[in-house]
Order: structure tokens, then C-alpha cells, then sequence
């Protein structure tokens, strides 16, 4: 809940009573309609270089706080019930929105994914209004102005407000990436120009993103919805017979965000996937993850002891880079290429001396890092393979398996943090390294 005190006092001058109050889905559309024209009308002004006129202005700073500010919980109980302490703070937000009166364009990309929508078949059962609501998401996700916590917060508004955002919502398939990249040519051909891209790639990649976003907070997606879209590919299947043979063994898992569970950016991440694979294909193989988003190699080494040798894993895979090679605006990366190259070697050589194998990760080049990021990622990637062949320790070229692919698909919208795809990509090579553990590396 949040004070009245931030809200323009003009704006509060409501009187819905409970018996006028619209009923539920009516709630969700209208929001869904205003949340749409209010991105739509601000991104058509930030374009044109002038400032927000005074009623959008209000509109877009009510839209903005309720969407930092209120519980999603709050939300949807005032779509149900039209009560409870959200009610002030939205409706505020729906005067300010509803007072506006500039035209709209078919032709910007909300209003071209929605119209396209509209004609889809799996999408036959909502209404227009909700396909707005999508519209208004996917613009937030595609255009990529305003910071990425309110990307995320707006999107998860609109979504306890009722609003599709992922692609089960519209009655999609993930897995039909024809149909969705025909979808999105059309939704694309439709758009005028813009100051970011809306070509057809960018409008699949945007519903992928929204899908991913929206799984993860909408709960619609987890380790085990990630697990079955893994071993539903053939050579996974193909590996099964291997990972069932395995002898009892526990694997760990050491990194940073890339790793951790608990970040946004994925459903699950890598680790949790392995785990949950071999929870159904072999109880005896167990796996834990002790990645920590923001941890760099000093900060992993430090851990080592209580959260990974303690477990007495008999191999432990490990990634440390993004924190490391990072400048944050110094002249230097947060750590040395030479202090990264110690800090490894020391997890690498008390790993073995605990007898655990050690399988040392490349990490990829993220791309919203700068170049400067980047040529101490390439040291450190290269201090790396010096240290697996000075110990003979495993290894996975994370970094370059990533590298190759589409930066728009492998990576969340911070670009920074890899996505659930590519979640899905690395947790197949760490399963075919694990299948071949009996065989000469």
C-alpha cells in the first residue's frame, strides 16, 4: 500500500461508489485499454524529443507508481471486488489515462501485435481489450527505454490486472516457432518506423522475451515445465539410457547470478534443470547449487568450504567471470585478470585435494557489458584454459557455445543474464559431459 501524499491532489477527486462499480473482466479491460494508451502515447512523445504534455505526464508518473508500488495481490483483489487499497491509487491512474483524447496510429507496434492477435485463432477467446493489455506489455519489452526494473514491474501489473503476457495466455505454442515468426513478420509489416528496431526478428524475439518474463512471474513456468521442454528433444532422449547408468554420485554447482536460482531472469537455471532431470531419470545422482548472484571468483572462494566441500560433491562445476571483468565505471575491472587466475586455481586445486573433479566453465561475453568488459572477460576465459591445462581439470566452453548464438535469444532484457533458452543449452552440455564421465574427457 502507498501513501495518498504521493498522488497529484487534482487527480484524487474519485466517487465510484461499490453499486456503480463495473464488474471484473470490465475492470481488466479498461486498465488494459489505458495501460496501452498511455505507453503508447508516451512513447510517441519521448520520440519526438518534446516534453510530456501535462495530462500524460500525470498519467504515465500514476501508471509508473502504482506499477512500482502495488502488490500484485492488491491488484488483482481490486479487479475481483473493486475494493481494498489499491482502489484509490488505480482509479487515479484511470482518470489521469481516461481524460486523454490524442490520436492513436494503427501502425505503431502495440497497436500492429494486437491487431494481429486479434486474427489468430488461438487468441479467439479473449477480448480485444486483453489483447491491448498484451499490447501494452509488448511494448514496454520491445522498445527498451525505461529502465529495466520498471519494464519488469509494468509487465507484472498489467499481468495481476489480468492481462496476457505469455504465450499460453494467447492460446500459443512456444515450440510452433514457425507460426510465431509468421506472426511477428506480420505484426512487423504493419509497423511504421521507429527509433528501435521493429523488424520481424525483434517482434518474435519480444514475444519470446514477454513469454519468459511472464512465465516466470505468472508461475507458469518452472524447473519442471524447463525439464520436460529439455528432455522432449531428441538428443536428450538419445542421452537418457547413459545419465540412467550413472553410479551414485553428488554434483555441485559454484557461480554467480548465471547460476542462481532465485534471479528473475529464468524460470530455473541450469543447475536446477540438471537437478530436476535426474530426479526423474536417476534418484542416486543428486546436485546442488550454490551459485550467488553478484558473487565474483574472491567472493565464490570465499564460500567454498561451507557451501561446496562441505556437500563432499565428487565433481562440481564452475563459472565466475561477469563480476570479475567488470569496470562499473573505474578504470579497472573489479577483478584483476591475474587475481581471477589465482582465485580459480585455488577452487580448482582444493576441489581436488577434496577429491572432487573440478569442471571449469567459460563464460560468455555479455552484451551490454563494454569493450573494456569484454577484453578482461577474453584474459580471464584464457587464464581459464591455462589453468584446466596446467591441472588437467574438466572443461565446458560455456562461453563460446553461447557466443555463437543470437544474443537476442540466449540473453534476458538487461542482456546481461542468460535466458531460459539458453538455460536450456548449457544444462545439455553439462548433462552430455556427465554421460560420458566413464569415457576419456
Amino acid at each position: 500500500m502507498i501513501s495518498s501524499k504521493y498522488f497529484i491532489p487534482a487527480l484524487l477527486v474519485l466517487a465510484v461508489s461499490a453499486s456503480t462499480a463495473p464488474a471484473g473482466p470490465e475492470r481488466t479491460e479498461r486498465l488494459a485499454r489505458e495501460c496501452l494508451k498511455t505507453v503508447r502515447l508516451e512513447q510517441r512523445a519521448q520520440a519526438g524529443g518534446g516534453p510530456l504534455e501535462e495530462g500524460l505526464r500525470a498519467a504515465d508518473s500514476l501508471l509508473v507508481l502504482a506499477a512500482r508500488s502495488l502488490d500484485p495481490g492488491c491488484v488483482r483483489r481490486y479487479v475481483q471486488t473493486g475494493e481494498g487499497p489499491c482502489r484509490e491509487p488505480v482509479e487515479a491512474f484511470l482518470q489521469a489515462s481516461g481524460s486523454l483524447r490524442a490520436p492513436l496510429t494503427d501502425s505503431d507496434p502495440a497497436a500492429a501485435v494486437a491487431s494481429v492477435l486479434r486474427g489468430t485463432p488461438g487468441c479467439g477467446e479473449l477480448s480485444g481489450a486483453l489483447l491491448e493489455g498484451y499490447g501494452a506489455a509488448f511494448q514496454v519489452v520491445l522498445e527498451g527505454r525505461r529502465e529495466l526494473g520498471l519494464r519488469l514491474d509494468l509487465v507484472s501489473f498489467l499481468m495481476a490486472a489480468g492481462c496476457p503476457a505469455t504465450l499460453q495466455d494467447l492460446g500459443l505454442s512456444r515450440e510452433d516457432t514457425l507460426g510465431l515468426k509468421a506472426l511477428a513478420a506480420e505484426a512487423a509489416a504493419r509497423t511504421a518506423g521507429q527509433g528501435y528496431g521493429t523488424g520481424p526478428s525483434d517482434f518474435y524475439i519480444t514475444m519470446v522475451r514477454l513469454d519468459d518474463i511472464g512465465g516466470r512471474f505468472g508461475r507458469q513456468q518452472d524447473e519442471n515445465t524447463l525439464t520436460g521442454r529439455l528432455t522432449g528433444r531428441e538428443e536428450i532422449k538419445e542421452m537418457l539410457p547413459r545419465l540412467q547408468g550413472l553410479k551414485p554420485m553428488t554434483v555441485g554447482f559454484l557461480g554467480d547470478s548465471q547460476m542462481d536460482n532465485r534471479h528473475w531472469s529464468s524460470a530455473a537455471h541450469f543447475p536446477n534443470i540438471i537437478a530436476e532431470v535426474f530426479r526423474r531419470v536417476n534418484p542416486a545422482v543428486t546436485v546442488f547449487n550454490a551459485g550467488v548472484g553478484g558473487d565474483d571468483s574472491g567472493e565464490g572462494l570465499a564460500r567454498l568450504d561451507r557451501q561446496v566441500l562441505a556437500r563432499e560433491p565428487d565433481i562440481c562445476f564452475v563459472m565466475f567471470g561477469g563480476n570479475d571483468c567488470a569496470h562499473w565505471g573505474g578504470p579497472e575491472p573489479s577483478v584483476s585478470p591475474g587475481q581471477y587466475r589465482r582465485n580459480l586455481a585455488e577452487i580448482a586445486g582444493r576441489l581436488e585435494k577434496a577429491s572432487c573433479r573440478p569442471v571449469l566453465m567459460s563464460y560468455p561475453q555479455i552484451p551490454e557489458f563494454t569493450e573494456a568488459d569484454h577484453r578482461a572477460l577474453s584474459r580471464m576465459n584464457g587464464h581459464l584454459a591455462a589453468i584446466r591445462d596446467s591441472l588437467s581439470t574438466g572443461w565446458l566452453d560455456t562461453g563460446t557455445l553461447i557466443d555463437r548464438g543470437d544474443p537476442r535469444r540466449l540473453f534476458a532484457v538487461d542482456g546481461i543474464h542468460l535466458s531460459p533458452e539458453a538455460h536450456l543449452m548449457v544444462a545439455g552440455k553439462v548433462l552430455e559431459y556427465l554421460g560420458r564421465l566413464d569415457r576419456r574427457e
